[in-house]
């Protein structure tokens, strides 16, 4: 199973779209690691790789939100955070049982719904606020 990018999932921000598609080729090979039963190693460094993209990208828009003065930025800041500690049980999950097929359930799990769901609302809206300032 992938993760596949569409352009309903496109925000109308240049820079945000293109981390959102960076970050769906993330959690593609990561996905497709746990598919081919890769070792736990990779997949622990693959998880570690795309967690720091991921910081990476909240913190973009996290300061894309403060310099715009963005009125919703706490709710968003408060869902980023949820993502991130998600991200951590993950990590933790992988540790503990390795890369099972819980591991690999858990994770469509999350990208499925948070990502796609948060993209196409929250990020959305977001983009909708920025497109005015």
């Amino acid at each position: 199973m992938s993760l596949e990018w569409n352009d309903s999932l496109a925000v109308g921000h240049e820079v945000i779209d293109a981390q959102h598609r960076e970050l769906f080729r993330h959690f593609n090979q990561f996905l497709a690691a746990c598919n081919q039963r890769r070792g736990k190693d990779e997949l622990e460094r693959l998880l570690d790789f795309l967690t720091e993209y991921v910081i990476e990208h909240f913190s973009a828009e996290e300061n894309l939100m403060t310099r715009t003065a963005y009125p919703d930025r706490e709710a968003h800041l408060v869902q980023h955070r949820q993502f991130r500690e998600r991200l951590a049980e993950l990590r933790q999950e992988m540790e503990r049982s390795g890369p099972s097929l819980a591991v690999l359930i858990h994770t469509n799990k999350t990208l499925l719904h948070w990502l796609t769901q948060h993209i196409r609302h929250v990020d959305t809206a977001m983009a909708r606020w920025l497109e005015r300032t």
